[in-house]
């Protein structure tokens, strides 16, 4: 633009590499070294002044050619990276949005769902999402705009079954439920004494509230206490010894599974799968109940971290097993019998060699060791 504008400039661009990615932009490229824009390969690594023509100097080391050179210029112009405003951590605790490792917001799936966050009604446009030129701003904020209409234009939305709910005599106002929310969906008041109320058009149904409670005072509509307990006793009624009970994530682990057997991946057939929408949703208590009902070994399984369904409650079921570890070990039962993994709904393979994975430690479990599991669990009192 520059050129074009001012014919008698001399315009010189240093670079490393240079991607002409967008549409257009390869015309553009080569439009500008048809106008005798210069583009030297090479980083400028000092810029000075001159004394006596106050111009710029710069030091440029010339990688096509291996030669320091140095060239005077009367204005520099340095192209920076974008990075996100400061006070975005601020927005992401309010509207409970994730963040790339750059800074910027994650979307709720970059090819499904591009201008969508993981919570629900809110939308991205232009730079708050990655870095963008004018018009993929304008092209996403169009997006965004339209998906926003949708919403408004409907007059009622409709919200998920599977949401949680607060049992109000059982709750002890611990606040528990409140920080571990993905979706700031719970609020309580403390001070006044009023239980935790759940805003149902916010919950996503994950679990993990329900899962942290101490007074078992949450109750989950769908995938209920009993509903996984029933299915823990049944699978383990008979053989148990012979079986690998594994936990595994609506959208991703149990996606896994399921091709890895449309793949026609070879893993353990004793392999009995409960699933959950969300590994946050793996109670402490269902894990004890399977070692219990006599589980030699217990998986527990979920999405990688940063492409967890429901924002970050894969986090806590980290800490919730880590905790189970410790306890374990304490009790003297062999940790290793409880595994965590990630696999995502792609990794097949992975979910295959994990299942591998845990028949080898299932063979190492001894009758014995089942037995004395059990009654240590009993003494406890089951958790």
């Amino acid at each position: 633009m520059l050129k074009e504008h001012y014919p008698e400039m001399d315009v010189k661009v240093f670079y490393v590499d240079i991607r002409a990615f967008g549409k257009g932009f390869e015309d553009l490229f080569r439009r500008s070294k048809g106008e005798g824009v210069r583009y030297i390969r090479g980083l400028p690594g000092q810029i000075k002044e001159d004394l006596h023509t106050r111009n710029l100097v710069l030091s440029v080391e010339n990688t096509a050619t291996n030669k320091l050179m140095e060239h005077e210029v009367e204005m520099v112009v340095l192209s920076l990276g974008v990075k996100p405003c400061e006070d975005v951590k601020e927005t992401q605790e309010m509207l409970a949005l994730q963040r790339t490792s750059d800074g910027f917001y994650l979307e709720a799936h970059p090819k499904l769902q591009p201008v969508d966050s993981a919570t629900k009604g809110i939308f991205f446009a232009g730079c708050t999402e990655s870095p963008k030129d004018i018009k993929d701003s304008v092209t996403q904020a169009s997006a965004s705009a339209a998906r926003a209409m949708r919403l408004m234009s409907s007059g009622e939305i409709t919200v998920e079954a599977i949401t949680a709910e607060v049992i109000k005599d059982k709750c002890e106002i611990c606040g528990i439920c409140v920080r571990v929310c993905p979706y700031n969906a719970i609020t309580m008041d403390k001070d006044n004494k009023i239980p935790a109320q759940v805003t149902q058009a916010a919950c996503s149904g994950c679990g993990t509230c329900a899962a942290e409670c101490p007074t078992n005072a949450i109750f989950m509509r769908h995938f209920t206490d009993s509903q996984i307990e029933g299915q823990i006793d049944s699978l383990l009624e008979e053989k148990p010894a012979e079986k690998i009970l594994v936990f595994a994530c609506n959208w991703c682990s149990y996606a896994g599974a399921d091709f890895a057997g449309v793949s026609r991946l070879q893993y353990p057939s004793n392999a009995r799968l409960i699933r959950t929408m969300c590994s946050g949703r793996v109670d402490k208590k269902f894990i004890w109940r399977a070692f219990e009902r006599g589980a030699p070994v217990v998986l527990v399984s979920g999405c990688h971290f940063g492409d967890c369904h429901y924002i970050d409650a894969n986090h806590w079921t980290k800490k919730r097993v880590e905790k189970i570890w410790k306890k374990m070990e304490k009790l003297g039962i062999r940790p290793e019998r409880l595994q965590l993994e990630w696999i995502s709904a792609a990794e097949g393979i992975r979910f295959s060699n994990v299942m591998k994975r845990m028949e080898e430690l299932r063979a190492d479990v001894t009758p014995e060791e089942t037995e004395d599991t059990r009654k240590i669990i009993q003494k406890e009192g089951g958790n």
